[in-house]
């Protein structure tokens, strides 16, 4: 009994060092705030999540990998046109269509560098806000859909739209407190 109440105990206290509160503030102008419980991640087109604490990043010529516990912010700052291609490795041909975006993280440490913190990570990032039903998604890098299954339905001005959508409800900005 005493193993089972310690174990408890130190994933409590474990959870609640991990939890960070947050502020989330969509492009749409909506604003989530409360704690962060987790964070997931996929790869892209992938529908398998693994808790993470960690996103790439680059700062210059440098690669590095941040945990999100020393981010104080991430912030959008611009995104490149929709563009389309299809995949002839799959029957039928498959269309894809991605938008790259560029997203700029303040660490609660400052390095040396004046170069910006670039994030390169192409993961879609989940994060589970205590109280909110459905967790927010971000597409940090790179959002990318495709025709999958649906193959004769969807088309590319089906796919555009859902690109420009997701990126019209993205984040604009976190504020890690």
């Amino acid at each position: 009994m005493k193993k089972i109440f310690l174990f408890l105990t130190v994933l409590l206290v474990s959870s609640l060092l991990f939890a960070e509160n947050a502020t989330i503030t969509l492009k749409n102008g909506k604003k989530i705030s409360g704690k962060i419980v987790k964070i997931e991640a996929a790869p892209l087109n992938s529908r398998s999540m693994i808790e993470t604490k960690t996103i790439s990043a680059a700062q210059g010529v440098n690669e590095l990998m941040l945990k999100f516990a020393d981010i104080k912010e991430i912030e959008f700052k611009s995104s490149d046109d929709v563009s389309c291609f299809e995949d002839g490795r799959f029957v039928p041909v498959r269309k894809f269509c991605s938008m790259k975006s560029l997203y700029h993280i303040v660490p609660k440490v400052k390095g040396e560098s004046k170069d910006p913190v670039e994030i390169e990570d192409d993961k879609v990032f989940f994060f589970h806000i205590e109280g909110e039903k459905t967790p927010v998604a971000a597409f940090f890098y790179k959002i990318q859909v495709s025709n999958e299954g649906n193959e004769t339905k969807k088309d590319y001005p089906d796919l555009e739209r859902e690109v420009l959508s997701l990126s019209r409800n993205g984040i604009k900005k976190i504020v890690f407190n």
